[in-house]
């Protein structure tokens, strides 16, 4: 929930460019980047597959958990908690990310967000195009769901060889 009122508050864009490669992978530990920029995530466990640049160094078992991570983590999760669809709040980039310095009583962002049984701060809040969203999570975990679901893939390959089961 986030009420915002009349009142003085800082507000400070803290965004920075990123390259990502043009890998699935690479694009899902990204996503997982922003998840742990807005929030408090400080299991190192999950930092090592945040490493977007280094996505070439997972193991195929370390891609399927990646993916997990993101199924886990998924917009879902987190809209209107601390990541916000905004076209207008994210300029000229697919998203930004803003911090807080003073929030006072009558700013209501959550303070913190239940995920997996643990409560996490939350730190900061992330606005998002809609095509920002589609490229880094729906459409790599899409294509990440054949990959990691083998009864999706056979689906998916008799849809499209046009095979009819009778």
């Amino acid at each position: 929930m986030a009420v915002f009122q009349r009142q003085e508050f800082d507000v400070q864009r803290i965004g920075v460019t990123a390259s990502i490669p043009n890998n699935d992978i690479a694009r899902c530990m990204y996503y997982l980047k922003c998840v742990c920029t807005a929030i408090e995530c400080d299991d190192a466990k999950i930092l090592r597959f945040t490493n977007y640049n280094n996505y070439w160094a997972l193991s195929d078992d370390e891609d399927e958990i990646v993916y997990k991570l993101c199924l886990a983590l998924s917009p879902d999760v987190l809209d209107n908690k601390v990541f916000f669809h905004s076209d207008a709040l994210c300029g000229d980039s697919g998203n930004e990310f803003y911090e807080f310095s003073q929030i006072r009583h009558q700013l209501m962002a959550v303070r913190s967000i239940l995920i997996a049984g643990r409560t996490r701060q939350v730190n900061k809040i992330m606005t998002y195009k809609l095509s920002w969203m589609r490229n880094n999570y729906f459409g790599p975990m899409n294509r990440l769901a054949d990959r990691f679901n083998p009864q999706r893939r056979l689906i998916r390959a008799m849809v499209e060889s046009d095979c009819v089961i009778s």
